[in-house]
């Protein structure tokens, strides 16, 4: 299976967003720019740098940007772009 993927385009930023097997919208790119991804002059910017919070330097799991997600009193959250998401299997507790 071929999927598409976006890369963000920021200095030493490792933001990556892979299609997923399905999503609600009619298009990926329509689904990137909703998951918080831009698109400008410059290129891709992912949701981490548009928050200031970036640049993801350590990959992980995170649907939206591929940063690291820690799990904190029973709640998923992107260290990367602070995106909240619903708790996985506890492997990186705090």
């Amino acid at each position: 299976m071929i999927r598409d993927a976006v890369t963000c385009d920021r200095p030493n930023c490792r933001g990556m967003m892979l299609e997923p097997l399905d999503y609600e919208h009619d298009t990926f790119e329509a689904h990137v720019i909703a998951s918080g991804w831009t698109y400008d002059a410059t290129g891709h910017t992912c949701p981490a740098c548009m928050l200031g919070t970036g640049p993801v330097h350590e990959r992980g799991e995170c649907p939206v940007c591929g940063g690291r997600i820690c799990t904190l009193h029973g709640q998923d959250e992107c260290l990367s772009c602070e995106r909240k998401l619903p708790a996985g299997d506890g492997e990186d507790e705090w």
